[in-house]
């Protein structure tokens, strides 16, 4: 990630007794091999030397980043567990509005999540929190969502229709790109024209691979001068944005 900003932390109450600079236990616990198979839960206080200050384009690398590093938190900084749920709902509402989907969040149980503090694995003091949430309504379709927990923008979603094939149609066919016209083809096409209505920055579908019934897609963000790759996946009643295969 360019033009890295920094979120610098102190007072932390870990568990019972143990109180530090939170990247530096990070640090140390990265350097003790325990991230991955070992999660610290009970982080109760937080006393913040500085605003959270990364941009989008890198909370949603962050996000995506197969290196980062996580722990699971008691709860966020910015929201407790209550508010989180409800500005996920709120965030998935957003998201899907207008769209052709099978999902009512009028009529949806969000269930309690987890809040998950994120570092990049080579620096540390490039973090954040997010919350992660299983929305499921009354059909049975469901949603995997995480968001941030400073700004409540959705950062990655995993969707599972449970009921009919899925149908994403009703996008635009002038693209200029020679892909074949397929249901697949088009569900890609339509979730980056999703992304850019949500996130108010134009998202285009930077390239597409069908393989053995699976979709293949990377929508790409442009802003500021940067390009931010968003990686997904399009089945016959699934999708996924911003997740690596």
């Amino acid at each position: 990630m360019s033009g890295k900003k920094y979120m610098p932390m102190a007072a932390v109450t870990l568990g019972l007794v143990f109180s530090f600079f939170l990247p530096n236990a990070v640090a140390s616990v990265m350097d003790a091999k325990m991230l991955g198979n070992y999660k610290i839960i009970g982080i109760h206080s937080f006393v913040f030397e500085a605003e959270p200050v990364l941009s989008l384009p890198e909370r949603i690398a962050l996000v995506a980043s197969p290196g980062a590093e996580l722990l699971s938190l008691a709860s966020g900084q910015a929201m407790n567990m209550e508010t989180a749920k409800s500005r996920a709902a709120g965030e998935v509402e957003k998201l899907f509005r207008d769209r052709i989907l099978e999902f009512s969040i009028d009529d949806c149980v969000v269930e309690d999540g987890t809040a998950v503090f994120l570092a990049e694995a080579e620096n540390p003091t490039v973090n954040m929190i997010i919350w992660e949430f299983r929305i499921t309504e009354w059909q049975g379709n469901e949603v995997i969502v995480t968001i941030d927990d400073e700004t409540s923008t959705i950062l990655k979603l995993i969707y599972q229709q449970r009921s009919h094939s899925l149908n994403l149609r009703g996008t635009s066919e002038d693209n200029g790109l020679a892909f074949v016209r397929d249901d697949m083809y088009l569900a890609s096409l339509s979730l980056s024209e999703m992304m850019t209505d949500y996130y108010g920055q134009p998202v285009r579908l930077g390239d597409y691979h069908l393989s053995s019934g699976i979709a293949y897609y990377r929508g790409d963000m442009y802003t500021r001068g940067l390009v931010i790759p968003m990686y997904g996946v399009v089945r016959g009643n699934s999708f996924t944005i911003n997740e690596r295969p």
